[in-house]
């Protein structure tokens, strides 16, 4: 039976690869429930599932300079894009991970004590299904012009959609459509796409993007970038199926 430790995480925070600053997260999902026992329910309380959370708890170190987690997480109550907590180094393809959608910055924390760094805590908070099954389609690295990653191979297909988000963490792309996109396959032949996220900026500025798909994945997944003109653009790509 494979086991992972905590050193191997990888974590994406929206645009940032928060791996370097952060020491630990712990992502909770929850369901609303409703009560609707009635009186032919025969001795049972009974009761129907509804609005879909999550939420995760972070603690970092604390940077306050320009560019650092501290000014990432300064406002309570600004959005996150999207969130992967990816396992085992996030240097495969394939590796697993949670993939959460957009969150608020709910609570923010920053402990100082004498005897120890400074460290920041910090609170996501968000709504809808979260992908706690995800898989990595892209390694953070840098791509230019147009190319696609290699396939992941999932073994069968699935009928219930899911959730991709995209990371981009530096980006000197100026021209060109700029886009990356998630193809599926019945065969690791024949592609189609599935999905394309937003546009990438073409002023430099790093961004991320989380999307959804319904119905049927086909067994073979895979990223595809496309006319990167201009420059480079650095990015991750995760895909959760549910």
């Amino acid at each position: 039976m494979a086991r992972q430790h905590g050193k191997d995480v990888r974590l994406y925070l929206g645009e940032r690869d928060a791996s370097g600053d952060v020491s630990s997260i712990t992502p909770e999902f929850a369901a609303k429930t409703h009560e609707v026992t009635t009186f032919a329910s025969a001795d049972w309380e009974e009761s129907d599932p509804g609005m879909l959370s999550w939420e995760a708890s972070l603690e970092a170190f604390y940077q306050p300079q320009a560019g650092g987690i501290g000014r990432q997480l300064e406002g309570v109550g600004d959005s996150i894009a999207c969130t992967s907590i990816i396992d085992g180094d996030a240097d495969a393809i394939g590796d697993s991970g949670i993939v959460l959608g957009p969150g608020a910055l709910t609570k923010r924390g920053e402990p100082k004590s004498v005897a120890d760094m400074m460290k920041l805590s910090g609170t996501l908070k968000g709504n809808g299904r979260a992908g706690m099954y995800g898989k990595l389609l892209h390694v953070l690295a840098s791509r230019t012009g147009s190319g696609n990653g290699a396939s992941l191979d999932n073994s069968a297909s699935s009928a219930n959609g899911g959730r991709a988000n995209l990371h981009v963490t530096v980006t000197t792309v100026t021209g060109g459509t700029r886009t990356v996109s998630v193809e599926h396959s019945t065969n690791n032949i024949d592609w189609v796409n599935l999905l394309t996220f937003a546009t990438l900026n073409a002023d430099g500025t790093p961004q991320s993007n989380t999307q959804t798909v319904a119905g049927t994945i086909n067994r073979y997944l895979r990223a595809v970038w496309t006319d990167l003109q201009g420059g480079s653009a650095t990015f991750a790509v995760t895909f959760a199926r549910y």
